[in-house]
């Protein structure tokens, strides 16, 4: 009888994954604090406990570290929102809860600084290269899915047929740039603020 052989497990490369993994946590709480820039083989490396050469063969160089610290870092955030958000309801619920939601994983300081994405834009506002354009990359699909929450309360009639989506949009980004800037920072009322214009901005748009 013919049997199916089992896939072969390459412990090495399975070694090689939970490494990256630990120097990428760490890596991540480096820049989240300090920025992508405060980023150096010698540093993380000795944060991680890992050997330079390591980070030499899983990164290549220090453009590829910070790259992929700048992936982890946003897939972090977004999963913490994601854990965050409610199921189906009203599309200004939703909106409202998206927002919340990203107030408060900022304020619980899960991911060290804030938002990466947040805080490496206004590092890389003045930049060019492939690092700059993976921030503006990851920035735009955050924009994109605001203003996709946006748009949807306003096509049910939850918001005023006369909104602007990008104003409102842009001022919500704002205030959460704003919020971010405290990140981590113990009783900062500016997120605080933050927070509560935004849920002001919302309710001056909904429809009478």
């Amino acid at each position: 009888m013919d049997t199916v052989s089992a896939p072969t497990v390459d412990g090495r490369r399975l070694r090689g994954d939970r490494t990256r993994q630990t120097v990428l946590a760490h890596a991540v709480r480096i820049a989240g604090c300090e920025g992508l820039e405060s980023l150096s083989f010698g540093r993380v490396a000795l944060a991680a406990g890992v050997p330079k050469s390591t980070l030499q063969t899983l990164f290549k160089d220090r453009d590829g570290l910070q790259s992929q610290v700048l992936d982890a870092g946003a897939e972090a955030f977004a999963a913490g929102l994601r854990a965050r958000l409610g199921g189906d309801g009203p599309a200004l619920h939703r909106l409202r809860h998206l927002c919340a939601a990203w107030f408060d994983l900022v304020e619980a300081c899960e991911t060290p600084g804030g938002c990466l994405v947040t805080a490496a834009a206004a590092e890389f506002r003045c930049r060019e290269g492939p690092l700059a354009t993976k921030v503006a990359e990851h920035q735009a699909r955050w924009r994109q899915a605001v203003t996709q929450a946006v748009a949807a309360a306003r096509a049910e009639g939850a918001l005023r047929a006369d909104l602007d989506v990008d104003q409102l949009v842009f001022e919500i980004l704002a205030f959460q740039g704003a919020a971010n800037l405290v990140a981590g920072r113990a009783g900062a009322l500016d997120l605080v603020h933050a927070r509560r214009a935004v849920e002001a901005l919302l309710t001056r748009a909904a429809a009478a």
